[in-house]
């Protein structure tokens, strides 16, 4: 149950209270009054209670108003963390060799907040003259786009803007429309069991004082997107005094990295390279939870029902497979538990790479993604949806959720909303400095916008598909010995049993053209050949998995030779 059903419930309490306790002064009489009882809507336990989400949050939200924000940039105290120039923040990368990285270059800003005319009275900043906040680039691999994002940590003694201290303003460099993180956010308001966060269109104007600018430059159209953190749980109506999780690169299985604060081993560095707290800095109920999932005696719907809110997880995955937000297996999410509760919820985070396949189609990136980054293949590399999605009855409940929500955000719907947001965005957009980098013809931004509700029917489609398909792999790395190379791999999985076989090619190539060694018919998920087999030097490998009855599987595995993606394939250093 969530504070929705809950709210309906007291409503329906107050209204028995009202019928038979009446209002206002009662009338006196001499005869025996009847005892009457009151309806009380019993409160649900803390298990059965939901996410318990306060949706009055959004209550104020306007999609059609336009913030504007003025930052002065300047230089921080010498030796202090900030004593850096905008350039130095502005070239700060986040994202190496297909990894995010700490990066984090800071400089001092004065945040101010207005509309066209400047800032304003009784708003954020307004009448200052000292810096209020660090600035810093923010995002992963759009950080190496000539357009920056940026995040505003707010001093404490500056105050809050909408309840916020870290404001994250999103560029969305890779969305030709501008408007997809806010659309994907706004949509979300309308589903029951996952709360969403709150989103502003901006218009962002920064003035460098480290380089001596004395005007404001207009950098163009924002998406300001509200970020998970112990303020946006006291917002929501969550619990602040509880877990809170930024996945960075997390697949829920056991690791190294993954060790509670008071742990003598704990690397703090090598932490943050999968999660990031937010919340409560105690990480063994996380650990347990974990061991819980890797632990195959354990049936996954207890651990999904007792451990992970049913309704939550299923809307979550649901959600974002309906709208084709696929970089949603290890990262984009975060994880939050209340303080007394058992359960785990997931929060959504980062939307503008949802129904994105025309746009990457138009823009010749198809190619990079693997034929198992749709519906549920493309979480099959994570054993927590792994183990959930083997069992059919789980596989059954999940369409019924997505039918569920295709009822309500229809293709209609999504153009609808699409062509709203598109008149804010469009006049900015369009015109510099936005236009300068948008990477499509105007002609080719409005057949991507027109085009968004019917990608929604695709990923219908394209979700059903996927459960008929054969359940991709993972390769290994090689094991070289002295006389033996051994290529292993995971198991390709097949609903209906089907007996499956493998087909390995290795070439000089990652294109995987003109192969120098080919084995076809493998009925084990492992090759084992002679050293001489290979002479010294870099390789390239792949599998096919095929059932008799026609299906086919590629590896999840993904390299970036030359700044292009190679699905399905793997290296293969063989040394001398």
């Amino acid at each position: 149950m969530n504070v929705k059903k809950i709210l309906r419930s007291l409503a329906c309490g107050l209204f028995l209270l009202f019928v038979l306790g009446g209002c206002g002064p009662q009338a006196t009489t001499d005869e025996p009054q009847e005892e009457t009882t009151v309806a009380i809507a019993p409160a649900p336990s803390l298990e059965e209670a939901g996410i318990m989400e306060d949706t009055s949050v959004y209550s104020q939200d306007d999609p059609d108003s336009i913030v504007y924000f003025y930052v002065t940039v300047r230089r921080g105290d010498e030796g202090s963390d900030t004593d850096h120039s905008f350039t130095e923040v502005k070239d700060a990368v986040r994202f190496i060799d297909d990894s995010h990285v700490d990066n984090d270059v800071y400089a001092r800003a004065l945040v101010q907040v207005g509309d066209e005319t400047g800032p304003l009275p009784d708003m954020l900043g307004y009448g200052l003259t000292k810096t209020n906040a660090r600035i810093r680039i923010r995002g992963n691999s759009s950080t190496v786009k000539p357009q920056k994002s940026y995040k505003l940590d707010l001093d404490d003694e500056a105050g809050l803007w909408r309840g916020q201290s870290n404001i994250a303003l999103n560029k969305s460099a890779f969305d030709v429309t501008r408007i997809r993180n806010k659309l994907y956010f706004d949509m979300l308001k309308e589903v029951e069991d996952v709360p969403s966060l709150r989103t502003q269109f901006v218009r962002l104007f920064i003035k460098d004082e480290t380089s001596g600018q004395t005007e404001f430059q207009d950098y163009g159209f924002y998406t300001q997107a509200e970020v998970p953190s112990k303020k946006y749980l006291a917002n929501h109506g969550l619990d602040r005094e509880g877990y809170l999780y930024k996945a960075i690169a997390f697949n829920f299985e056991p690791s190294d990295a993954l060790k509670n604060f008071d742990d003598p081993a704990f690397d703090q560095e090598a932490f943050e390279t999968i999660l990031n707290c937010k919340g409560r800095q105690d990480n063994q109920r996380l650990i347990d939870l974990v061991e819980k999932i890797n632990d195959t005696s354990i049936d996954i719907n207890e651990i999904i029902g007792t451990y992970i809110d049913r309704d939550n997880y299923i809307t979550w995955l649901a959600y974002n497979i309906l709208t084709a937000n696929i970089d949603t297996t290890m990262q984009n999410f975060y994880l939050y538990s209340p303080l007394n509760s058992e359960k785990w919820y997931f929060i959504p985070w980062d939307g503008d790479n949802m129904l994105h396949v025309k746009e990457d189609e138009m823009e010749g990136t198809a190619a990079s993604y693997g034929g198992w980054e749709h519906g549920i293949t493309n979480y099959w590399g994570v054993i927590l949806h792994q183990r959930f999605l083997k069992i059919e009855s789980n596989r059954r409940e999940l369409a019924a959720k997505i039918d569920e929500l295709y009822e309500i955000l229809t293709p209609e719907y999504v153009n609808s909303l699409a062509a709203q947001y598109d008149e804010v965005a469009r006049p900015y957009v369009t015109a510099m400095p936005d236009l300068y980098y948008l990477g499509n013809t105007l002609e080719e931004r409005d057949q991507i916008l027109s085009g968004l509700g019917g990608e929604i029917t695709d990923a219908y489609h394209s979700f059903y598909d996927s459960l008929e398909e054969l359940m991709p792999f993972f390769l290994y790395e090689a094991d070289q010995q002295e006389d033996s190379l051994l290529l292993s791999w995971s198991d390709a999985y097949d609903f209906s049993n089907s007996p499956i076989t493998y087909d390995l090619t290795v070439s000089a190539s990652p294109d995987m053209t003109d192969p120098v060694l080919s084995e076809t018919g493998l009925s084990a998920a492992f090759f084992e050949t002679d050293t001489k087999a290979l002479p010294p030097g870099t390789w390239y490998w792949t599998v096919t998995a095929h059932t008799d009855t026609g299906k086919t599987a590629q590896p999840m595995n993904k390299i970036n030779i030359n700044d292009v993606y190679y699905p399905g394939v793997e290296t293969l250093e063989v040394a001398e």
